[in-house]
């Protein structure tokens, strides 16, 4: 005869928990008729809402609903971050994993899922430093910052993040990266401009007047001259050497330009100003836009105007570099024997717009405020350990956090009152994560303190948001150390060494990245040097 049980369970499976009805049935005497309804009205009546209870996201096990809080989330002042739930997470102590226990929340339960800690890169932040200022104030607040690049590659990076200096500060730490790494690609090699998009903009049929003008060929010259053959010759090497040391280009791209033209030094600078204004859509004027710019235009008049602030920008900060080209021009320009081939070889300005790993702009303004990051500093060491446990280090912690989940997947596996135990061990097992956060992070302070100094901190082998805790509790206690005397003593500086990135997977350092980015936040002045900061002091 067939158990009365099974029929209950297989009307009522797709609603209710086999569990929860054998559970049920165990209270009464299925055998008797009147005992067997009675049972079944009570499974009735339960199942009756099931899909209504469903749809509302309740879960009855009490371990949390489709999401639920990441065991490696925030602290007690800062909300953790919630992750969907997926079916099939739970692993029994034989290690076999059910495909029915789809009401598990498994990022409690998971110890696969709950060993990686959200906490270990910060979101990418919205600076409010740079809200409310000009174009012109935004450039002057990098260049300060990033002393090492020229203040064209500044105003370029603005103009491409289009006024965003969050984006133009992404952008200028990766070219800095490249630069120092000599991974810049510069010249024709990464910015060539196609012979389609020139033709299309030259005006044909008209010509140029007046003294010193030059007038293009109807038809594009086909000149090929081979550098291999021309390369024993002294004079030409030492003329593409002198330009490659004052354009942003290589001598390989300059002698590609230069004997295309003729091996004519003038008209290799008026073909790369020509495309350097086109890149930046700079419109061709006879006005300068500063007192030095005008004043070297009036003293070479003969040279068209509209070049002279260009070269200014390109060779700054050295002087003595513009002068030289612009005395190139200067001969160009009054020997009319020096003609400006017309040919279809471009030379575009650099490109910036360097995509950053993970530091969009949606996510920029997004993300959480620093000011709660600057406010809080590491945990100490007393925070850190336990009573229970003193001398219990991250791994250790590590261990029996592991250990909980998984008891705590292995009784709710159990099904019934196992499942109120299996709360509990979860619950252990968040404390755990949390200690073990503490203490990691006590022993990264303990890391740094072993090899700093009194004006410099290594942050070599910290996670990101230890080393940016570091960093600006490390900076706070250095300024205040300096006492009354803080505006002569703080020109020597506070050096932060973060490294270039070599050993990070894609080369970049989040770590450098974030930890420039709180500093600012934090009112601190930065420069960026070769693998480290320099915080001079506070900002006004």
């Amino acid at each position: 005869m067939e158990d009365p049980s099974t029929k209950l369970v297989d009307e009522l499976c797709s609603l209710l928990d086999e569990a929860t009805i054998l559970s049920i049935c165990s209270d009464y005497d299925l055998t008797k008729p009147d005992e067997f309804q009675a049972a079944r009205e009570i499974l009735l009546s339960i199942s009756k809402d099931v899909e209504a209870e469903e749809a509302t996201g309740f879960n009855p096990s009490g371990l949390g609903a489709n999401e639920v809080v990441d065991i490696n989330g925030a602290g007690a002042d800062e909300p953790g971050e919630t992750r969907n739930v997926t079916e099939s997470d739970l692993k029994s102590n034989d290690g076999f994993t059910s495909a029915t226990e789809s009401s598990a929340p498994q990022s409690v339960l998971s110890t696969g899922s709950s060993k990686t800690s959200t906490q270990d890169a910060p979101e990418p932040i919205h600076l409010g430093l740079f809200d409310g200022l000009s174009n012109h104030e935004k450039e002057i607040r990098l260049g300060e910052m990033f002393t090492l690049l020229k203040p064209i590659d500044v105003k370029l990076a603005l103009q491409k993040a289009k006024g965003d200096a969050d984006l133009a500060l992404d952008v200028l730490l990766n070219t800095e990266h490249l630069e120092q790494m000599g991974q810049r690609l510069k010249g024709v090699d990464g910015f060539y401009v196609a012979d389609d998009a020139v033709q299309a903009k030259k005006r044909k049929g008209k010509k140029k007047k007046g003294f010193g003008r030059i007038s293009e060929s109807a038809n594009s010259s086909s000149t090929n001259v081979s550098v291999d053959s021309k390369a024993n010759d002294e004079t030409h090497q030492q003329n593409i050497a002198f330009l490659a040391d004052r354009l942003p280009l290589q001598e390989s791209d300059v002698a590609t330009i230069y004997y295309q033209h003729d091996s004519s030094m003038g008209a290799t600078v008026v073909q790369f100003l020509d495309n350097y204004m086109m890149a930046l859509g700079i419109e061709p004027t006879q006005t300068c836009r500063s007192r030095d710019a005008d004043d070297l235009a009036k003293e070479f008049s003969w040279i068209p105007t509209k070049y002279i602030t260009p070269i200014l920008e390109i060779t700054a900060p050295t002087r003595q570099h513009a002068l030289d080209i612009i005395h190139i021009l200067a001969d160009y320009y009054e020997k009319p024997a020096y003609l400006k081939y017309d040919v279809s070889y471009r030379v575009a300005a650099p490109r910036l717009d360097i995509e950053t790993p993970e530091n969009s702009s949606s996510n920029t303004r997004g993300g959480k405020s620093w000011s709660a990051l600057a406010k809080a500093g590491p945990p100490s060491l007393n925070q850190t350990l336990s009573p229970q446990s003193p001398v219990l280090s991250s791994s250790d912690f590590a261990a029996l956090r592991d250990q909980s989940y998984n008891y705590a997947g292995a009784t709710f596996k159990k099904g019934g009152l196992y499942r109120q135990a299996a709360v509990v061990y979860s619950e252990r097992g968040r404390e755990l994560a949390q200690s073990r956060r503490q203490a990691t992070s006590a022993e990264a302070a303990y890391m740094v303190d072993r090899t700093s100094t009194h004006n410099k901190i290594d942050l070599h082998g910290i996670t990101v948001q230890d080393g940016v805790d570091i960093a600006l509790e490390r900076v706070r206690r250095w300024w205040e150390s300096l006492g009354e005397d803080r505006a002569r003593k703080a020109k020597d500086g506070f050096t932060i060494v973060t490294g270039l990135g070599r050993h990070s997977a894609d080369g970049k350092s989040r770590l450098r990245i974030n930890v420039c980015k709180a500093l600012v936040a934090d009112g601190w002045k930065v420069e960026v040097l070769t693998g480290q900061y320099l915080v001079t002091g506070r900002r006004r």
